[in-house]
C-alpha cells in the first residue's frame, strides 16, 4: 500500500452574523498558528513540517499507509448563537491513495453532535496547495 502524506496548515475562522439584523462582516474567533505542534489534538502520525507550508510558517504532516481520521484542533470556550461557522485550511497531497477532507464537529451538551464535511472538494493524489473550508450554522 501506497504511504500516503498529506500536509494541512489550518486556520480556524468563525464569522458570526444574527438573522434579524443584515449579515455582520465575518470575525476571527480563534485562529490557530502552525509553527509547531502546539494545540494539535492528534497524538500519533502527525508532525510539525518547517519545510512545506502555504504561508512559510511550516505545516502539519499527516503519514497514514491506511484510512484515518486526524483530530486536528479543538475549540470549548465560545459562547455563540445565530452564527455561521466556517473552519478554513490549506490543504496539499503528496502521493495520497485515495480521498481526504475537512470535517468539522459541533458538539452542544444536551443537544447533540453534529458534523460539517468537505466531500464536495477533496484532495487526491498529489496536489498543489489549496484552500478548503466548512461552514455549519449555529442556531440556539
Amino acid at each position: 500500500m501506497k504511504k500516503r502524506s498529506l500536509a494541512l496548515v489550518v486556520s480556524l475562522a468563525m464569522s458570526a452574523c444574527t438573522s434579524r439584523q443584515p449579515p455582520a462582516s465575518p470575525v476571527e474567533l480563534k485562529h490557530f498558528s502552525l509553527d509547531s505542534l502546539e494545540g494539535v489534538r492528534a497524538t500519533t502520525g502527525v508532525s510539525f513540517d518547517p519545510q512545506t507550508s502555504s504561508d512559510g510558517r511550516g505545516s502539519l504532516r499527516i503519514d497514514a499507509s491506511q484510512p484515518l481520521t486526524v483530530p486536528l484542533f479543538e475549540v470549548s470556550d465560545l459562547s455563540i448563537e445565530n452564527a455561521a461557522l466556517i473552519y478554513q485550511a490549506s490543504l496539499q497531497s503528496q502521493n495520497l491513495d485515495g480521498k481526504a477532507y475537512l470535517e468539522m464537529w459541533l458538539r452542544f451538551p444536551g443537544k447533540g453532535e453534529f458534523f460539517s464535511r468537505g466531500l464536495d472538494r477533496p484532495i487526491t493524489g498529489t496536489m498543489s496547495w489549496m484552500s478548503s473550508g466548512e461552514g455549519a450554522g449555529v442556531d440556539r
